[in-house]
C-alpha cells in the first residue's frame, strides 16, 4: 500500500465533505466505519430519493453511491445532482455484476470505481486521487518534514481498524476471510447469543456493549489458541479453527462454547449501575466446505438451528438450505423490484358484524397477472432492508385508501414492526399528516418472537392515546395467552384460523373457543373470528358470543374495497 497515498487522503479528509448513499444497511454500516478513518464530515442516505434530498439540503464535495436501489437507483440520482452541480466528485461503488451501467456512468460523468465488496488498497487509492483532485480546485499545500512517521503509525492503525472490531478488540470479519485463506481452515463456528436484542432494549446500548465485551473475553479463553476468534456482527462471533481441522473438535469446542456462557453470571455495568446477566447461546457447524461459502452456509445452518430450537447444529446438505437460500434470494429480489415499481398493494378483506363492514389490509404482491400473497417472500426479506420499505408502503397505502371512506379497516404489525424505531416514527407522522386514527386498527401477532413485552405495551398505550384501537391476532395459536390480555387490555382480538376452522367437527376447539369468547366479554373485548370458510363454521360460530366474522365463505381479499 502506497503510505503517500494514505498521508493525503488522511490529510485532505478531514476538509472533505461526503455524501455516502447506500441502501444495503449490512454494506452501508461496514463501508461507513472504514470512511470515518479518512474524513470527519459525512452524510448518510438509504437510497437515491433519499440522497437526492440531503445534497440539495447541504453543499458536498464528494458523493460516494451504489447503484442498485429501491425508489430511485444511483444513476437516476447522479442525473439529477449532475444537473444542478456539474463539478461535484462522484465515485461509485460497483459489483462485479452490475457492468451494465459501465456505459451509463460514463455518459453522466462520473469520477471512478469502487469495488464491492471493499478491496482495501483499492479503496484507498481511488479515494485518494479523488480527494486530491478536490483538494487542487480549493488551494495547494506543502506537507511537513515529520509527516512521513505520523503517516506511518497512521497507516498502521488504519490497518488495525479495518481487521479489528473496535469495541471487543477482536478480529472482525474482515480478517476472519483473511484468515481462513492464511490456514486453509476446514472447520467454522458461528456464535449468536440468543435474544441479545432483548438485553439491548431493557438496558440499554451501553450496558449492551458491556456484556459484549465480556463475552468477548469468555470466547477467547474458550478458544485458548486453537481457533481465532472475530466478532463479525452485533452479537455474532465466529471460531475459525487454527489448530484442530477434525468435525469431532469443531463438536467439542461448540460444546464447550455453549457450557461456559451458559455456566458464566457476565457482569455488566454503566456509571453506579450494575446487573449480572445469564446468557444462552446458538451454535452453528460448517466443516469441509469451500471457504468461500462456509459464512453463508453457517449462516443459514444458525437459523435453521433458531427456528428448529436446536443450541447446536451441523451444517448438512440434506437439510436443502442452499436451495432455501436461492428460492430466498430471488424472492428478495422481487420484493424490491415490486416496491421500485409501485407493485406492493394492500388487499381487501371484510369483517362482517352486526351492524357494519371493517376491512383487514393485507399485503399483495401484483406481478402480471398473478396476485403474490405474502407466504412466498415475507420470511426472506425479514432481515434486508426491504421488510421496513414493505411495512412502511402498506401502512402508507392502506391509509390513502381509507383516508375518504368511513369505515374501520385494519393493518397487522409483528413484533419486528413495533420495535422498530423507524417505523414507529413513520407511523406516528402518518396519524400526524392524517385525520384517520379512529378509523385505524393495528392487528398484532403475538408470538414468541417477542423478546420484550414492554416495547409491545408501551406501543399499544401510545397507539391509544392517539386513537388507534388494538387488536391482538391469532390468539389462542399456542403461545397468547390471557395474562397478557388483562395487561394489553386491546379493543379486539382474532381468534386463531387453526381452531376456527373444523370448529364445526372438533369439540375440543368448540369449547376452547368457547371460553376464550366468555372471558373476552367479561373484559369488555370484542372477539373476532377468522378462518370462516364454510357455512357450517358460520353456523357453529354463530352460537357463540362473537362480534365479529372473517374468512372466504364471505370474501377472499379483493383489490377493490367492496361491501359484500
Amino acid at each position: 500500500m502506497n503510505e503517500e497515498s494514505v498521508a493525503q487522503l488522511i490529510k485532505i479528509g478531514k476538509t472533505v465533505k461526503v455524501l455516502y448513499v447506500e441502501d444495503n444497511e449490512e454494506a452501508r454500516v461496514s463501508t461507513l466505519g472504514t470512511l470515518e478513518n479518512f474524513f470527519e464530515h459525512i452524510g448518510v442516505a438509504v437510497d437515491g430519493i433519499d440522497g437526492w434530498e440531503k445534497f440539495q439540503e447541504n453543499e458536498y464535495d464528494l458523493v460516494i453511491s451504489d447503484i442498485n436501489m429501491p425508489r430511485m437507483n444511483g444513476i437516476e440520482m447522479i442525473n439529477k445532482i449532475r444537473e444542478v452541480n456539474h463539478d461535484v466528485s462522484i465515485l461509485i461503488l460497483s459489483a462485479h455484476n452490475e457492468s451494465g451501467y459501465f456505459i451509463d456512468t460514463i455518459r453522466i460523468g462520473i469520477d471512478g470505481y469502487l469495488l464491492k465488496p471493499i478491496e482495501f488498497e483499492q479503496f484507498v487509492d481511488v479515494l485518494c486521487k479523488s480527494v486530491e483532485n478536490i483538494q487542487l480546485k480549493k488551494d495547494n499545500y506543502d506537507y511537513k518534514i515529520n509527516l512521513e512517521s505520523k503517516v506511518k503509525e497512521k497507516t498502521q492503525k488504519i490497518e488495525h481498524l479495518y481487521y479489528h472490531d473496535g469495541l471487543t478488540g477482536l478480529e472482525n470479519r474482515n480478517a476472519l476471510l483473511q484468515n481462513a485463506k492464511r490456514y486453509r481452515s476446514n472447520g467454522l463456528m458461528l456464535i449468536d447469543i440468543d435474544k441479545f436484542s432483548a438485553i439491548n432494549s431493557t438496558y440499554g446500548e451501553k450496558i449492551g456493549d458491556d456484556i459484549l465485551v465480556n463475552v468477548s473475553k469468555i470466547l477467547t479463553k474458550t478458544a485458548a489458541g486453537e481457533c481465532s476468534v472475530h466478532r463479525i456482527s452485533g452479537d455474532q462471533f465466529v471460531f475459525l479453527n487454527i489448530k484442530g481441522n477434525s468435525l469431532e473438535f469443531c463438536i467439542e469446542k461448540a460444546k464447550s462454547v455453549i457450557e461456559n456462557i451458559a455456566s458464566s453470571a457476565i457482569d455488566a455495568h454503566v456509571d453506579d449501575f450494575f446487573i449480572k446477566v445469564n446468557l444462552s447461546v446458538t451454535v452453528s457447524i460448517v466443516h469441509g466446505i469451500d471457504n468461500d461459502n462456509f459464512l453463508e452456509c453457517a449462516d443459514m445452518t444458525l437459523n435453521h438451528a433458531k427456528k428448529t430450537h436446536q443450541p447446536l447444529l451441523v451444517y448438512s446438505d440434506d437439510f436443502g438450505l442452499r436451495e432455501k437460500y436461492l428460492d430466498d434470494l430471488k424472492a428478495v429480489e422481487m420484493v424490491k423490484k415490486a416496491l421500485t415499481e409501485e407493485r406492493v398493494v394492500p388487499f381487501f378483506q371484510p369483517i362482517i358484524k352486526k351492524d357494519s363492514v371493517t376491512y383487514e389490509c393485507l399485503v399483495r404482491i401484483v406481478e402480471d397477472e398473478n396476485i403474490i400473497s405474502p407466504y412466498f417472500f415475507i420470511d426472506a426479506i425479514k432481515k434486508t432492508p426491504y421488510y421496513n420499505e414493505l411495512t412502511k408502503t402498506m401502512i402508507r397505502k392502506s391509509i390513502n385508501a381509507f383516508k375518504d371512506r368511513k369505515e374501520s379497516f385494519s393493518i397487522n404489525l409483528s413484533y419486528e414492526d413495533i420495535s422498530n424505531r423507524d417505523i414507529v416514527e413513520f407511523v406516528k407522522e402518518q396519524l400526524a399528516t392524517t385525520d384517520i386514527a379512529n378509523q385505524l386498527i393495528f392487528e398484532i401477532l403475538e408470538t414468541e418472537s417477542i423478546e420484550n413485552f414492554s416495547i409491545v405495551r408501551d406501543f399499544i398505550m401510545d397507539m391509544k392515546r392517539l386513537g388507534v384501537r388494538i387488536a391482538i391476532d391469532d390468539f389462542g395459536s399456542g403461545y397468547a395467552n390471557f395474562s397478557h390480555l388483562i395487561e394489553l387490555k386491546p379493543d379486539f382480538i382474532k381468534i386463531d384460523g387453526s381452531l376456527i376452522k373444523n370448529i364445526d367437527r372438533d369439540v375440543n376447539a368448540f369449547i376452547l373457543v368457547k371460553a376464550i369468547a366468555t372471558f373476552s366479554k367479561e373484559m369488555d373485548i370484542e372477539v373476532i373470528a377468522e378462518y370462516i370458510h364454510n357455512e357450517d363454521v358460520y353456523k357453529k360460530v354463530q352460537e357463540l358470543d362473537i362480534c365479529g366474522y372473517q374468512g372466504y365463505f364471505f370474501s377472499e381479499p379483493l383489490k377493490q374495497i367492496t361491501v359484500p
